[in-house]
């Protein structure tokens, strides 16, 4: 093995942490907007029900108004009947009378219909007001979690580089800067062992003078295929 590769290998463990890190703090603010548009998607359901539950109640109290309305005008139909001496005038204000209580009646009829209604939504309501309750605190639980998470990360991920800092201070440049040449394009895996005289990042054979030069650990040797830097694990 080539002087240069376990020191390699060890910056290359540290930037494979330093990768992961990364991966997870980039899931963390997606994961955080998951469950709060989880959240959203019930506020807006819990917001039509109430919605829909003061329409009803709107209507009711509509109808409610209607209904004392043509009370009030058979009261004074009656009271017109009392002074008119004309009979048809009195058939007239009978027949006023008669549809005026026939409008009742079916206003009182959708007035049930819209209190069967009321009902159904204020149980729906109800139940989706407290299952929004629950929601909102576990949403709460998992955002604090996932911020003390993230807050860790980026604590062990500055550590990470501070210690990468030192360590690749004692490093020969040339060869630091080979390999973040093609850690730059290759991250993680910029070096990589022979297994079965095959690269073990592209997994393409190598030829056979690459294979005895890799063996001869002179230099450092590169694929030919994907440019990594290839050594025997011993």
């Amino acid at each position: 093995m080539h002087p240069s590769i376990p020191s390699l290998l060890k910056l290359q463990e540290m930037d494979k942490k330093i990768i992961e890190i990364r991966k997870l703090l980039a899931k963390i603010p997606v994961e955080i907007e998951k469950i709060q548009k989880q959240l959203k998607i019930e506020e807006e359901k819990v917001a039509q029900n109430k919605k829909e539950l003061l329409q009803v109640d709107l209507s009711i109290k509509e109808i409610e108004a209607e209904i004392a309305e043509l009370k009030s005008k058979i009261n004074q139909y009656k009271i017109q009947q009392l002074s008119t001496r004309k009979n048809e005038e009195y058939q007239a204000l009978s027949h006023q009378i008669d549809n005026a209580i026939q409008k009742i009646s079916d206003l009182e009829d959708e007035a049930l219909d819209l209190l069967e209604k009321k009902e159904g939504i204020s149980k729906t309501y109800k139940e989706a007001d407290i299952q929004l309750h629950h929601l909102a605190v576990e949403v709460k639980k998992k955002i604090e979690t996932l911020s003390a998470q993230k807050d860790n990360l980026e604590k062990t991920l500055s550590q990470l580089f501070e210690e990468r800092k030192a360590y690749i201070s004692h490093l020969e440049p040339s060869t630091l800067q080979i390999y973040q040449r093609i850690a730059a394009s290759k991250p993680g895996s910029a070096i990589t062992p022979v297994i079965d005289e095959t690269c073990g990042g592209c997994h393409m054979r190598m030829t056979k003078q690459a294979y005895l030069k890799v063996k001869a650990s002179d230099a450092l040797v590169f694929c030919e295929y994907c440019g990594r830097i290839l050594y025997f694990s011993e």
